[in-house]
């Protein structure tokens, strides 16, 4: 088969499954019960705001200004209707164009669909789930039996290296790094491997490719004023593409 002939066929697979990745998303809203969580934050926050009010009229301080709470997004959304179909219809055209049709390819797929729900969840809620990231390094550790260029050693020391280095970088970074990026960062290190040698330092890549998109895009959201210093940008989706960048190329 062509590699045209594969991606054709390959695109609108990886956009059904795309669409299937966003209502995971929604699925996973409803079982972690963010919305609940939410409602219970703005009545916690306004709660402290109207004591803090009354404190302030009693004391003849200054009454302190209320932020607008900005509700996050529930349900479906331009994430799972729109962006899913198109990363999965695009990854998967281009990594069945780029490699045969094997048992490597379906194992690259399979990590694609969980990185594209990955994406759109934390570009939606700066949220990366437990519930993802912990079936999914158990599973990965156990297809490096069979995924290539990989190793069980390679993949387990790279989900305990890039664990531990994002776990670092949350210590330094005081939360600026969330764990939920350490758990990723474990999960993309069993994915991508490390070893000693320089041939097997897929994850690391990752990491750099991740670092660098991640910087960028930070730069292009000042620039154009769609970002302040002040308002996180998460890093899960950079991470979730230097991976998918690292898998392309080859681990």
């Amino acid at each position: 088969m062509s590699a045209a002939a594969a991606a054709a066929i390959a695109a609108p697979v990886g956009a059904a499954v795309g669409l299937g990745a966003g209502w995971l998303s929604v699925v996973l809203e409803r079982l972690e019960g963010l919305h609940k969580e939410e409602d219970e934050d703005r009545v916690a926050y306004e709660r402290d705001i109207a004591a803090a009010t009354i404190k302030a009229a009693e004391s003849g301080e200054e009454e302190p200004v209320a932020e607008p709470w900005v509700s996050d997004r529930y349900g479906w959304t331009w994430l799972e209707r729109v962006l899913c179909p198109i990363l999965g219809a695009a990854g998967f055209a281009a990594f069945a164009a780029h490699e045969p049709v094997d048992r490597g390819l379906a194992i690259h797929l399979l990590w694609a669909a969980l990185f594209i729900q990955v994406i759109a969840f934390d570009l939606k809620h700066h949220l990366i789930l437990n519930r993802v990231t912990y079936p999914a390094i158990v599973l990965a550790l156990a297809l490096s039996f069979f995924s290539p260029g990989l190793t069980i050693l390679h993949a387990f020391a790279g989900c305990v290296a890039m664990g531990g280095f994002f776990v670092l970088m949350n210590v330094v970074s005081r939360g600026g790094i969330g764990l939920g990026d350490a758990k990723l960062g474990a999960l993309v290190g069993a994915v991508g491997g490390v070893s000693l040698d320089l041939d097997h330092i897929g994850a690391v890549y990752a990491v750099i490719y991740a670092i660098f998109l991640g910087g960028a895009a930070a730069v292009v959201l000042l620039v154009l004023r769609l970002r302040t210093l002040k308002d996180p940008i998460p890093y899960g989706p950079f991470l979730c593409v230097g991976a998918g960048i690292v898998l392309f190329l080859g681990p």
